[in-house]
């Protein structure tokens, strides 16, 4: 994916090391990369202006807190009901991320519980709103590769 972006050799080793690590010292960079602190400030301020990084986060470990329940919602929402729906839901706390697909299922959700009853509350309040046609609720019960933002 990060080939995709406009971004030479030197940023990617850049940003490898701040997603290992988003509190490393400018220094610690440079020393790990072998050029100056200022180098690797001038390219993270320029990566930061050109919104390829767009921020620094804390990332949790949801798995050893044993609490998290993370699930995948597809939903077919129909279109004179789209803008509602979306304004409604994407402010949600549990909403990782909402995205549009090119398939009946014209959104998808990514989100994050403290409990399946916390999931099951949100189920009954937000996929049974009008315009809801169908939906697909998966629930990750573990992973092949972590995401880089939740941890699980």
């Amino acid at each position: 994916m990060l080939n995709t972006l406009p971004i030479d050799d030197l940023d990617m080793k850049i940003i490898n090391l701040l997603s290992e690590n988003a509190r490393m010292s400018n220094v610690e960079i440079a020393n790990e990369i072998g050029v100056s602190e200022g180098t690797i400030r001038r390219r993270i301020n320029e990566m930061i202006e050109k919104g390829i990084i767009e921020g620094f986060i804390l990332l949790l470990d949801c798995k050893e807190a044993e609490k998290c329940v993370k699930v995948f919602i597809s939903l077919e929402v129909e279109d004179i009901y789209m803008q509602n729906f979306i304004e409604q839901v994407k402010s949600q706390d549990h909403i990782i991320a909402m995205y549009r697909t090119n398939s009946r299922f014209n959104v998808l959700c990514e989100a994050m519980f403290l409990s399946v009853i916390e999931l099951q509350d949100f189920i009954d309040k937000y996929l049974t709103m009008d315009g809801i046609v169908d939906s697909d609720v998966r629930m990750i019960i573990g992973s092949y590769k972590k995401c880089l933002w939740t941890g699980i």
